[in-house]
């Protein structure tokens, strides 16, 4: 039994990550359309019957979308904090809420996790830290800023999941209007690329580990751009552990063909990564 994780989307059109262990599963965010959930799912081999939880980072639309109609087609729990599960309101009315707070550790079968809290623009948004057949996934998405807090919760995972979400020049150069670029770079925003650079050099500086850069801008960054800006800071800071692969929006369609991450060889496995 081993720890296997999967990206069926990532970035601000939608997130979800699968990860296995055994014959169990959980899903960390639900921000796409359940039909499209569904087929991605199939095309995994995953039945939604095997998903012991799905745990949500915060409410935005892009993390949630889905997750009440997910949740009670299939009777599945919806695991978040009390400042998540208020702000979700009424979506999540009569169904099985299980509130765990920030810091806390809980166990959903095979599965350890612990939460942690992330500077961002929600109620109270959070990364988490998943733990399974000796190995552990740190993920954080959505930050705008980071923390030793932050750190604290990436450092030592065996995978870490990170927002590179723009380009800083880009960015500059993006039809956005001032106040929506304010807000994507501000401390409660998205991190850019030298920021998630910087992040992973202060985590990983004594640990190998691999990293899939997350949650990429369709407007200020790519794939290319994010990986050398990252890479960059990386090789500044004398930091050479880093496996790098950086998740497409969406998963592609097919059997095998989502990205997928296997504890029990510590390799990324990266099939047509846009």
């Amino acid at each position: 039994m081993s720890l296997t994780v999967t990206s069926l989307a990532s970035g601000s059109s939608g997130n979800a990550l699968l990860l296995r262990c055994g014959e169990d599963a959980l899903l960390v965010d639900c921000g796409i359309a359940l039909r499209t959930l569904e087929g991605l799912l199939r095309y995994q081999g995953a039945e939604p019957g095997q998903i012991r939880a799905l745990l949500l980072t915060h409410e935005h639309g892009d993390h949630a979308l889905s997750a009440a109609a997910l949740a009670r087609r299939y009777c599945i729990p919806v695991v978040c904090n009390e400042g998540t599960r208020v702000a979700m309101g009424a979506e999540l009315d009569g169904l099985a809420v299980e509130i765990l707070p920030v810091g806390q550790l809980a166990a959903l079968g095979p599965f350890e996790l612990r939460s942690f809290h992330l500077p961002h623009d929600a109620a109270d948004p959070v990364g988490l830290r998943v733990s399974a057949a000796g190995a552990t996934v740190a993920i954080a998405v959505d930050l705008g800023s980071w923390t030793e807090e932050v750190a604290a919760g990436l450092r030592g995972a065996d995978l870490i999941l990170v927002e590179a979400n723009h380009d800083r020049e880009l960015m500059r150069a993006a039809p956005y209007p001032w106040a929506i670029q304010q807000r994507i770079i501000g401390p409660r925003g998205h991190l850019d690329n030298v920021q998630c650079g910087e992040l992973l050099a202060h985590v990983c500086a004594t640990t190998p580990c691999d990293v899939w850069l997350a949650h990429l801008s369709q407007q200020t960054n790519t794939p290319q751009v994010a990986a050398a800006g990252v890479r960059r800071v990386l090789s500044l800071a004398g930091v050479t552990g880093v496996r790098l692969g950086v998740l497409p929006r969406r998963s592609p369609k097919g059997p095998a063909a989502a990205p997928t991450w296997r504890a029990e060889d510590r390799l990324l496995v990266q099939r047509r990564l846009l």
